[in-house]
This record gives structure tokens, C-alpha cells and sequence, in this order.
């Protein structure tokens, strides 16, 4: 399986983007209100929006506690790209231990 350069932008970053925009805008806020409510530019809320920039895990999070959704709303309707090896699923699911 090929992995995507670090900075590179991945179809799951553009996907995440665009969920941002869809509850920015459904909530009528422009990219610098939200920016001032989450203390980030509006060209960094431009920048993820667009997929340019990855949002950090605790970057998401904010947005979550913000708009009151489940981080699972930035990856509803998201598709693999293709489908993975036996090798890599089996490696994949690994039981997490609390």
C-alpha cells in the first residue's frame, strides 16, 4: 500500500474540508468569525477548508465542541480510494487496550 507524502494533501483532508464548510456556512458564519471563535486567521479556515492544510486532532476537536457534533461528522460519506490487502486489515486491527 503506498502511503501519501507527510504534506501532502490527501482526499480525507479535502473531504474533512469540505464537512467544515458545509457547518460553517449552514450556520451562516463567515471563515473570520469562525477563526476569531476558534483563535486561528480566516486564511488558515480557508486553508482547511480547501484540504492546503490538515486540521490537527485537537484542532478538530474544537471545531466539534463548537458546532456540538461527533468528530464522525468530518468523515460521514468519505470512500476509500481502493480497497486494502488481506496483509494490511489484518495489521490494522489491533485491539486497543485501555
Amino acid at each position: 500500500m503506498r502511503i501519501a507524502k507527510p504534506r501532502s494533501a490527501t482526499y480525507v483532508d479535502i473531504h474533512v474540508g469540505i464537512r467544515l464548510k458545509v457547518l460553517r456556512k449552514s450556520n451562516q458564519l463567515s471563515q473570520s468569525n469562525l477563526g476569531d471563535e476558534i483563535g486561528v486567521t480566516f486564511q488558515q479556515i480557508q486553508k482547511y477548508e480547501r484540504g492546503t492544510n490538515r486540521i490537527s486532532v485537537s484542532r478538530l476537536w474544537q471545531f466539534c465542541e463548537f458546532f456540538e457534533v461527533n468528530p464522525d461528522f468530518f468523515y460521514r460519506g468519505i470512500k476509500r480510494q481502493r480497497a486494502r490487502s488481506p496483509n494490511s486489515v489484518n495489521q490494522s486491527r489491533h485491539p486497543v487496550s485501555h
